[in-house]
């Protein structure tokens, strides 16, 4: 893989002693060997603390997920270079530092004050990349979106004269989020596709240039509500971390990583890595730098009947635009449809209704105004979903349409098997597992009345794929449609009854005795929550003391 680097001029013995040691720091960057690139730029930084091995090691630091201390030596780094008359360097550096305060720590004036210094710094500078970064730099602050995506323009165009990869695919990622954001989501996601076939081939020169793009693509995919393109790219950014032989190479954002994981179907590794950057972002004080993992988890908890852990990880950001649905979908297993569709009408407010970004909005609509016996309101929100899928190349829409349209006439009492069948189809054909499951479900339910048979078979099948999916409500759901028409084996959840996967988990740790405060400790929620789940673990299982409870964990070999 081709890279390049950028040497500061240090002078008389530091050079000579300070460049060994440089070269091995950059080379563990290339690798992505973050431990290496640490301890390389330290030995380096022992030489008079260059500017250069000051920058290398805030580099490394920030890999490791060590953001402050990166800063501060970034910060370093800046002084160093500005004594040393590097201008260019510095306001790299400024720009970094900017972003860096205002996307993870939310500190709005470090942020605008650090803009301003590389404005100041720029001002003495030929026109060219430096320029391109700073425009670049100025479309990630610009409130408004077409004003961003002009300035994303300008750096991509001042990228290309300059022949700066790295620039070129951080505002071509950056042109799509604004696209994204715009309405224009079919243009705005194939210029992330471009960017992110780039970053994956090795063409840029940084690897924190993936780390940009595939932040980037996530993020957008999130807004316009399209779950099959990290799908999709997946299985490329796993064979691309293969390469440096360990998933760490997504470590600047756990959440990249979580989605690299589901959309490979490892779910339970997906959900350990959202538990931990949750964790890890409220201990250090700071936020996730794209889709927040708090909302990532809360979808999943939702999926595992786990409503109170959701609620939690929720709180404070109900109205977030990468978390409604989420809360929406709380809301509506929780049986609120009145609360969900209010927040659905003022997102889709937000948006405009006739941007692709409102069809996943509609979709859920479609089920809140199902759930409360709406169906005016719901075919009038078909209608605009399946107007949306007729302009939607990508084919989500319309097999989301497809599903909303059968729900609306399976309520309304009217033949849905066609519309049903289609939905399943089409989401198969995306590759979306888990939408296809539960539109099987809803296929399952139409044919209940008349083809009871057929109906428990479709059920099993979607019973089956859920419940790989961790999707257990939903599996519970079709397991009670089964055992409805009078399946024979297995229609139930498969261990301890009808306990969740936290609920089993918290079993585990009462059979080693574990106070409600030490289980809290121990899987990061409340106390409340702890007692909560005890309460249902023990009217689930017919128990009424801790004793008895720590009993049957050992006995029936319960594990945490």
């Amino acid at each position: 893989m081709r890279r390049r680097w950028f040497r500061a001029t240090i002078p008389g013995v530091t050079t000579a002693r300070a460049e060994p040691a440089l070269t091995e720091g950059y080379q563990a960057l290339a690798a992505g060997d973050w431990q290496a690139a640490q301890v390389a730029f330290t030995v380096a930084a022992s030489f008079g603390e260059p500017a250069e091995a000051l920058d290398g090691l805030g580099r490394a630091l920030w890999w490791l997920r060590e953001g402050r201390d990166a800063i501060v030596h970034r910060e370093r780094a800046y002084a160093g270079f500005r004594r040393d008359g590097d201008l260019a360097r510095a306001a790299r550096i400024a720009l970094w530092l900017s972003r860096e305060y205002a996307l993870v720590f939310e500190n709005d004036a470090a942020s605008r004050g650090w803009l301003a210094r590389a404005e100041r710094l720029l001002r003495d500078v030929a026109p060219g990349a430096e320029r391109g970064w700073l425009d670049l730099a100025r479309s990630e602050r610009e409130p408004d979106v077409a004003e961003a995506a002009r300035l994303a323009e300008q750096a991509l165009a001042a990228a290309l004269a300059a022949n700066d990869v790295d620039l070129e695919l951080r505002a071509l990622a950056q042109l799509g989020l604004a696209e994204v954001s715009l309405g224009r989501v079919d243009v705005g996601l194939a210029r992330l596709d471009e960017a992110m076939a780039a970053a994956t081939s090795g063409e840029p020169a940084s690897l924190e240039t993936f780390a940009d793009v595939c932040c980037t693509l996530m993020l957008a995919c999130e807004r316009a509500g399209d779950a099959e393109r990290p799908q999709q790219w997946s299985q490329v950014l796993d064979d691309f971390v293969r390469r440096y032989d360990h998933v760490t190479l997504l470590a600047f954002c756990r959440t990249c990583c979580a989605d690299v994981l589901a959309g490979s179907g490892r779910i339970d590794a997906a959900e350990a890595e959202l538990v931990a950057a949750v964790r890890e972002l409220d201990e250090a004080g700071q936020r996730s730098r794209c889709v927040p993992p708090a909302a990532r988890l809360a979808e999943i908890r939702v999926q595992q009947s786990r409503f109170d852990e959701a609620e939690e990880l929720l709180r404070g950001l109900e109205e977030h635009p990468e978390a409604v649905s989420a809360a929406v979908s709380l809301r509506l297993a929780r049986g609120e449809p009145g609360a969900a569709a209010a927040l659905l009408e003022r997102r889709l407010d937000a948006v405009g209704r006739t941007s692709l970004l409102a069809a996943p909005l509609f979709a859920q609509l479609v089920e809140a105004r199902v759930a409360a016996n709406e169906l005016d309101a719901a075919a009038g929100a078909v209608a605009a979903l399946e107007k949306l899928g007729r302009a939607d190349a990508r084919g989500r829409a319309a097999a989301a349409a497809a599903l909303a349209r059968g729900r609306l006439a399976l309520a309304g009492g009217q033949p849905a098997e066609e519309w049903l069948r289609s939905a399943v189809n089409a989401f198969a054909a995306l590759g979306l597992r888990l939408e296809a499951a539960r539109a099987r479900l809803e296929l399952a339910r139409a044919l209940a009345g008349a083809r009871p048979e057929e109906a428990v078979d479709v059920a099993r099948h979607a019973r089956n794929e859920l419940e790989a999916l961790g999707a257990t409500r939903d599996a519970d759901t079709a397991a009670a449609l089964m055992r409805s028409l009078g399946a024979r084996g297995r229609s139930g959840p498969r261990a301890h009854g009808a306990l969740s996967r936290r609920e089993r988990d918290v079993l585990g740790l009462l059979g080693e005795g574990l106070s409600n405060r030490e289980i809290a400790a121990r899987l990061f929620l409340s106390p409340k929550t702890v007692e909560h789940h005890v309460s249902r673990i023990y009217a689930k299982l017919g128990l009424r003391t801790r004793a008895e409870a720590a009993a049957y964990a050992v006995r029936n070999q319960v594990v945490d």
